[in-house]
Order: structure tokens, then sequence, then C-alpha cells
């Protein structure tokens, strides 16, 4: 028989296919059932990974064309960061560009008669951002291109949010002088609700407000940049463009931007991370793993259908009359999959979204967890490719044109055993290494948020509050009057009876810290071949005690550390293990810098004390701290740790009475009790290793599905044989065994090739993994021993009950 390309004509008969398939669908209700069951839960991972992926990094901002607009990135230097003299740069230079926009994220202090000073989030943006996001205001205007030149008076643009809590939605707001960071500037507009671009900012100046800016190097990358591409232009094209600009700049400036590469993406507010491509891998595998479960249950139940296709054949059907009723049949399992599958990940996005309702996304993403249009065509291409994926190969096999030969075996009653059973066991072993790569993921991912909680159990954080400090330039422009404020405030909470111990630092635990470069004894920490990376916190006399945590060796930072002739370090655990092996780092000399400020000289100083290992990282593994005494460089934004004799109920108060007795101007801003934000900080490690467990779940329970059905489907095939085997005195273990032996070689034939996809997910989530080790043999040990137990239970069950068949009865079975 010739296989007949389809013609138009094709769809003349499609509706009696489909009436054909929905008949014999519903007389076997029960492979109908189960193949829906098994492609509803891929579909309903899949829409669910790719909804919340969608909201965070596909919409883009909330603006019109978010497609026209690009975020850049210096990927030379600081991530995410680029110098305002590259920027200006970059504007005069690129061409393909509607526009070019810098900013840059900063707490701000606002001041005015009538109302106690507060502080909010802010920003410094150009005068044309405005303009380019096509953003109008509720009242005033927005900032100008003018606002931002040099010598302009300052102005500033409120929030929606700052408006109606601290101003009571006063329209005369516009016009009126107000004091921000302890500058007088004049409110010219505000904002329309629920617009706090970038992430949740409320009021914003033009970047000639920052403190210094026309002066600073070009070394000096404080800065992120958005731009909108002109009409008509390709992402590709504005790359090659602002490549060439920075390879030019790199020629003219070779000490500050040497070997420079900008990176252009789609700006969506959202940092691309490795672990949603390790979401989407996932539900990838579970797909397929459902996809080869309806596959294999197609196959079983194709050799029950020869002789009906065989009798359609011989009466003339073409090949591609017979694969398209049956691809008509897996079409329709796969369009109620997917209505099953969307209404199932609709719970599973509601779930993510409460799972994360604490954490703090950008402004826009409070109405995003929804499903638009690319989720609807996303789930109609998966249920398309499913049935696709599920359907073609067993229909191929089924309509194969050996019709004598069909004829002949429906009388023996072993009609396509041989092609069933290979299909089935390539089937079974796919699912198996699907499996294997997913239970690795969900491992690992668990063993972080062990280790993760094992780490912060070493600070007591029940007790303690923090919170934010930041001196204004105007009035503390010195290190040593930043340095006073600090101690003024410190001394008068230490001699209250309900403070048990304060301290500032530059970084609170278990959250985002200045990552500096550093280097043992002589070594510069500029030498790419001795340096390494560490966190650099700065830390006050009793910072450790603050936290609840005892110096391990040498000793804590004194009164005098820091000032000329007491320059000090200590270093933690991890640290001096890492780089000092069995070596004793007391006495040593560490040098340490920013990275971030070409030309700036290190800060050299004696190790005084090694502290245990607290974390300061989030969604990364521990890393090496140095902490350096608060004299030696009082930050510009202090975070304040307050730990209580009695709670932390009355600590607030008490903190800002003692502020306002300092400085009645100054703020006490985002009070947070330590421990929320301990287990805040945890939320990448218990939201995605709980999404991958869950789908790690489902995919063992595929799988153990579609073996206990193949097996029982093998029983039954051979109940003849096993009938003859019994009767001739077979023993039950002997008869497991025939089943058993080939579980096992399947089971092997996995394992070898799901090693190699769980080496893969070990690396691609390296990234993430706290103390724990990417390629961890124990672990792979410990999964490969659970998959054997499940691909036994799957086996043995079915196979004992017909070990125990009456050999009469198996012998009459036809």
């Amino acid at each position: 028989m010739r296989f007949s390309l389809p013609t138009f004509r094709m769809f003349d008969d499609l509706p009696r296919d489909l009436r054909l398939a929905m008949r014999l669908l519903m007389k076997d209700r029960w492979f109908t059932a189960a193949a829906t069951f098994a492609l509803s839960l891929g579909i309903a991972a899949n829409t669910t990974v790719y909804t919340v992926v969608n909201a965070m990094m596909l919409r883009g901002l909330p603006v019109a064309h978010p497609d026209r607009f690009v975020a850049f990135d210096d990927s030379t230097h600081a991530p995410l960061a680029v110098s305002y003299r590259d920027v200006e740069d970059w504007r005069a230079s690129a061409t393909r560009f509607a526009g070019l926009a810098a900013y840059t994220q900063a707490s701000m202090t606002v001041d005015d008669a009538g109302h106690a000073p507060e502080q909010f989030g802010g920003a410094y943006i150009a005068g044309n951002a405005f303009q380019l996001l096509e953003e109008q205001p509720q009242l005033g205007r927005v900032l100008q291109p003018e606002d931002d030149r040099r010598g302009a008076p300052a102005v500033v643009v409120l929030g929606y949010r700052v408006w109606k809590s601290r101003y009571d939605s006063d329209p005369a707001i516009v016009g009126r002088p107000i004091r921000v960071n302890g500058v007088p500037a004049v409110v010219v507009g505000v904002m329309r609700e629920g617009f706090r671009f970038p992430l949740l900012e409320d009021i914003w100046q033009p970047l000639a407000a920052i403190p210094g800016l026309a002066t600073d190097r070009r070394e000096a990358r404080t800065l992120r940049v958005f731009g909108r591409l002109a009409d008509g232009v390709s992402i590709g094209g504005a790359i090659a463009e602002i490549n060439a600009v920075a390879q030019q700049l790199a020629r003219e400036h070779p000490d500050t931007n040497s070997g420079a590469r900008v990176l252009v993406d789609p700006f969506t507010g959202t940092p691309r991370h490795p672990v949603y491509l390790a979401l989407f891998g996932a539900v990838a595998f579970v797909l397929l793993i459902a996809c080869a479960n309806v596959a294999h249950l197609l196959v079983a139940r194709s050799t029950r259908r020869w002789r009906e296709i065989s009798i359609r054949i011989s009466l003339g059907a073409t090949r591609w009359r017979i694969v398209r009723q049956l691809l008509v049949e897996t079409l329709i399992v796969a369009a109620v999959a997917g209505v099953l599958g969307l209404l199932l990940s609709v719970a599973g996005v509601r779930a993510y979204a409460y799972a994360v309702n604490d954490i703090n996304f950008p402004y826009w993403y409070d109405h995003r967890w929804t499903m638009d249009r690319h989720v609807f065509t996303f789930v109609a291409a998966i249920c398309l490719g499913s049935a696709i994926v599920s359907g073609v190969l067993p229909a191929w096999q089924l309509s194969k044109p050996r019709v004598n030969d069909r004829l002949k075996e429906v009388g023996r009653g072993s009609v396509g055993a041989g092609g069933a059973r290979r299909w089935t066991s390539a089937l079974l072993v796919a699912q198996l290494a699907f499996t294997l790569v997913l239970l690795t993921g969900a491992a690992l991912m668990m063993r972080s948020f062990v280790a993760v909680y094992r780490a912060d159990a070493i600070v007591d954080a029940s007790q303690i509050m923090t919170y934010s400090l930041r001196p204004p330039a105007v009035k503390y422009r010195t290190a040593a009057q930043r340095m006073a404020f600090f101690e003024r405030l410190l001394d008068r909470l230490d001699g209250t009876p309900a403070v048990q111990s304060a301290s500032i630092t530059n970084a609170w635990p278990f959250g985002y810290t200045p990552q500096w470069r550093a280097a043992i004894d002589d070594s510069s920490p500029t030498d790419e071949h001795v340096a390494f990376t560490a966190s650099y916190v700065t830390a006050g006399p009793r910072y450790f005690e603050t936290l609840g945590v005892t110096v391990v060796r040498g000793r804590d930072f004194d009164e005098l550390d820091g000032s000329p002739g007491h320059d000090a370090a200590i270093v933690n655990q991890l640290l001096a293990a890492r780089w000092f092996g069995g070596d004793d780092p007391i006495g040593r000399r560490i040098a340490f810098v920013d990275p971030g400020l070409r030309g700036a000289k290190p800060y050299v100083a004696t190790i005084v004390g090694i502290s245990p290992t607290v974390r300061q990282t989030v969604l990364e593994d521990l890393s090496p701290v140095i902490y350096a005494p608060l004299r030696a460089n009082p930050p510009a934004v202090g975070r304040l740790l307050v730990r209580g004799r009695a709670g932390t109920a009355p600590l607030t108060a008490l903190v800002r009475d003692q502020l306002r007795a300092i400085d009645a101007e100054l703020p006490l801003a985002n009070p947070i009790p330590l421990d929320y934000m301990k287990s805040g900080s945890r939320w990448g490690h218990r939201v995605f290793g709980g999404m991958l467990a869950i789908f790690a779940l489902i995919a063992i329970l595929l799988a153990a599905i579609g073996l206990y059905a193949t097996t029982a489907y093998a029983v039954t095939e051979r109940q003849k044989e096993i009938g003859v085997r019994v009767a001739l005195g077979a023993r039950v273990p002997q008869v497991l065994w025939l089943f058993v032996r080939g579980a096992l070689a399947q089971l092997a034939a996995a394992v070898t090739i799901g090693l190699g996809g769980a080496y893969g997910v070990g690396t691609l989530l390296s990234g993430m993994l706290i103390q724990t080790p990417a390629h961890d043999p124990a672990t792979l040990g410990g999964l490969a021993v659970l998959l054997a137990a499940v691909v036994l239970a799957a086996t043995v069950v079915p196979s004992r009950r017909a070990a125990r068949v009456d050999p009469a009865i198996a012998l009459r079975y036809e």
C-alpha cells in the first residue's frame, strides 16, 4: 500500500472521523481517562510556568510598544552599572534609538513644614525618561530635559502614594517647595496612581540632582540605562551600533573602557535568572513524560485494533487515511487535556502568586499573574504538539500495510506483540530517564533549602529590628561627620534599658552585599591571578554581639579599630578555610577594594578575628566575607540593627525618639524585623525548590503508572505462557523474574541516559546551590535507588497476580 499525500478533500471526511473517534474514545473510557489525566498534568505544569515567566520577563514594561524598549549593561564592569560619562557619549553617538535614559535608585528623605521627615524609595532619572515612556502626570508636569542641565532649578515629581499619604491628595502641592535629602526643590508634578518606575519608586528627581555627578570619573559606574528603539530598527542593529560606540570609547579611554562589550536586552524590569530556564526545562520534561506515557498507552491499545485496521486496509483505506483517523483521536484527547490543564494551571498560578506575595517585585506585577492571548496561544501550541508527539509514532506503527501477516496472527493472539513491546520499552526508558533528571533538580534544591536553614540558624533574629539611616549629604558631607552621628546614636541606644545592643553596618545579613576584590598578604586585589571576590561588610564595635554570634578565634572590633594606625579586619570561617587552608589567618594581612572604582586605593588591614559564616547572599551559595571596622568607611546609608531585651514591639518608637534627639530632620526608615527579612530571603529556594519537587512527583507518578500499565499489558499478553510455566512447576519468584528482569534492564538504560541530564541540571542550578555539590554522587545514587524501588513496586504488583493464577484458567485464555 502506498502512502498517499493528503489533499484538501480530506476535510470532507473530517466530521466522520470526529464522530468515529468520539465513539471509540467513549467506548474505551479507561484509556481515555488515563491519557487525558497524564497530558493534563504536563500541560498544566507548562502553562503555570509560562504564565509566570510571561508576566515577569516576556510582557515587558506596562507602556505602549513594550517590545521597543531595551536595557543596557556594561558587561565588563559592575553588573547593570554604567558611568554617567559613558551614557553621555552613547547618547551623542547612537542614532538607532529614539532616545536613551539613565537612572539610579536611591532613598530620598522628604522634609517640609507641617510634616515629620519621611524616607521614600526614589530614583534620580534622566529628564527625557518620562517622554520615552510616554507617561503623563496626574497633576502638573513630568521632568523635562532642561531640568537635567547643570545649574537648573531643583525640581521633584511625587508619586501618587506620597501625594495621597503625606499631602492628603492636595492639588496645591504643585509649585510648593519641599526639601529632598536636605536640599530645597519645587514640586512640579504628581504621577498617576500605580506608576512607580523603575521598580517600586515613589519620588523622582533629575540626574543633575545627584551630588557630585558632574565631577564623577568615567570609572564611577552607578547608573542603569534603558532606551527605546527608533522605528524600523531591530534589536540586532541597535546592538551592533552601541558596541561600535563602546569600542570607540575603549580606544579613546583605554584605562577605563578597554575590552568593553555592551549587552542589550529587552527591558522587562526583571533580570534573567538560570532558575527560570531550569523550571522551563523541568516542565518540558514533565510534558515529554506525559507524551511518552500516552504514546505507550496508545501502543498497548493498538494491539487490540489490529483486526479493525487490517480489515480497513484490505477494503482500500490508504495509510494516510488510517494515520489521520488515529491522530484525530489523539487530538481530541489533547484538546480535552488542554482544557483541564488550563483549569489546573489557574490554581497553580494562584498558588505561585500567594507564595511570592511578600516579595518586592516591580510595581506592575500585582496585576500580571493573569493569562493573556500569549498564554492561550501557548496552550494551543502545546496541545497540538503533545498530540503529534504522542500520537504519530503509534499511528505510523499501527498503519503499516501487513494485512496478510496480521490476519494470520489474529488467530494466534499475538498480533504485533514484538513491535509493541519494543516501542513500550523505549518509551518507558525515556520516561524513567526524564524522571531521574527532574528528581535530581528537586533533590539539589531541597538540599540547598535545608542548608540555608542550617546556615541561618546561627543568628537568633527573633529579638532584632532593622532600620535604614540616610544622613543628608548637605549636612553630613564627610566620613568623619557621618561617623560622629552614628556614634552619638549608638551611645544613646546603649544607654536605653530596653536595648540589649545595637550596631550599624552597610549591609544587612541575609541580603545583597557589595562584592569587593581581595588578596592575601602582599598581593594586590587588582591582580587577577591572586585576587578573589568576597562580600564586604562594615561593622560597628558590637555588631556580632547584636547578631548573637561570637567570634570563634581572635577578637571582635574595638573602639579604636578603623582609626589611623589601627587597621583591622575580621574574616568569616568560609574565607579562612578557602584561602588560608590549614594556616592561621590571625595576624596576616588582607587587602580589599571596590572593583567599581578603578584607581581606588585598596584598604590594607591585619586580620584580628574569625567569625562564624553568616549568610550575606540571596539565591547564591554562602560567600567569603570580609568585615571592616565601621570607622574605616562609614556608609552613606547606614543599616541599624537593634536587639531588644523583651521583644521588638517597643523598639521602633524608642529608636525614633533617640534619633529625633540627635537630628529632628532625619527620618527612621524601613523598620523591618530581621527574622522577617531572614525568612523572606529564602523565598527563592522555598518557591523554586517546591515547584521542582512538585514536577518531580508528577513525573515519578506518571512513570509508575506507565510502568504498571505496561507490565499489566505484558502479563495479559503472556497469560498462556505463564499458565504453561506454572503447570510445569514454575514458582512465583521465577514468574516474577520474567517481568522484573525486563524492568531492571529498562531501569539500567534509563539511569545511564538520565545521569547525563542530571549532570546538566546540576550545572544549571549550581549558582543557586547552598553548601550542596552540583554533581553529588550520594544524591544521584540515592535517587537511583528511589527510582529502582518505584520500578520494582510498579512491576511486582501486577506480575504477582499473574504468578498466582490458576493454570487451567490461564491455558483457556484467549
